[in-house]
């Protein structure tokens, strides 16, 4: 019975946390909500024999899984933000100490995209964006946008198409192609690895990394001056909220009966 008691005390706590998490991600650009899944256990019983009539033991945390559901499409001035209209994520790295690119690529729907000092194109967390030279290659490369070309002429304009190609114009020359966007898809995207702050890591779970480009069957497309909202519905948050901690003040109730039940039986 004790354990019983703890164990619907602990799942509540668990959904409090998932849905807390939730909430105070609510305003982060292209956050993905996670919803928990729980179990009952039984006593002494397999999954094979466990029969509709048989009485239950607790509850465990099943698992936690995000949300794939795209977020809203918000207005942003600046041709370095983006968002990704339908499948995919952008491919990004963090960088070693020295500043060159990592080896292990990380995957995010935050398009909130700089450029550094050295016009370096950069995501919100400093991370180095990847893409092609736009020729053809399929070697992944950092992308950078330099501030003068050749000559000294400084950047002028830049504009990025919705298959991801970066056109630079410097002074009154043509545009001219400096890369284009690397897009990565994964057949089950929400069991990829989180790292926080809406950035991702490949696992097993999530099946054979593809990369490609936008406008690609099966990739989406980008919108510049444009960014993700986070699919977290707080009127749904605060549903869930109000339940979990309903249920661990009932199970805290059902504790405090059943301690005083034993303390009188043992006097």
């Amino acid at each position: 019975m004790f354990g019983t008691i703890l164990s619907g005390m602990s799942t509540s706590m668990f959904e409090i946390s998932v849905v807390s998490n939730n909430v105070a991600n609510a305003g982060t650009t292209a956050f993905k909500k996670s919803n928990a899944s729980f179990a009952d256990l039984y006593s002494g019983s397999t999954p094979e024999t466990v029969t509709r009539t048989s009485t239950g033991v607790g509850s465990i945390v099943e698992q936690t899984r995000q949300s794939s559901k795209q977020g809203g499409m918000m207005e942003r001035d600046g041709v370095l933000n983006m968002a990704l209209a339908g499948n995919g994520l952008f491919v990004t790295t963090t960088p070693n100490p020295d500043g060159t690119p990592s080896e292990v690529l990380s995957f995010t729907r935050d398009g909130e995209f700089m450029l550094d000092q050295d016009g370096v194109l950069r995501s919100s967390t400093n991370d180095i964006v990847y893409g092609y030279d736009g020729l053809g290659r399929t070697e992944l490369q950092s992308l950078s946008v330099p501030y003068q070309d050749e000559n000294g002429v400084k950047l002028t304009a830049l504009e990025i198409a919705s298959d991801g190609r970066m056109m630079a114009t410097y002074g009154s020359e043509a545009p001219k192609l400096i890369g284009q966007l690397a897009i990565a898809v994964f057949p089950n995207t929400t069991a990829l690895r989180q790292l926080g702050m809406s950035r991702f890591q490949e696992s097993q779970e999530a099946g054979n990394l593809m990369l490609g480009v936008a406008g690609q069957e099966g990739f989406g497309s980008i919108l510049t001056g444009t960014l993700e909202s986070s699919n977290v519905d707080l009127t749904s948050e605060m549903t869930s909220m109000i339940r979990a901690q309903q249920q661990f003040s009932g199970s805290s109730r059902i504790l405090q009966t059943y301690t005083d039940m034993v303390e009188k039986l043992t006097r």
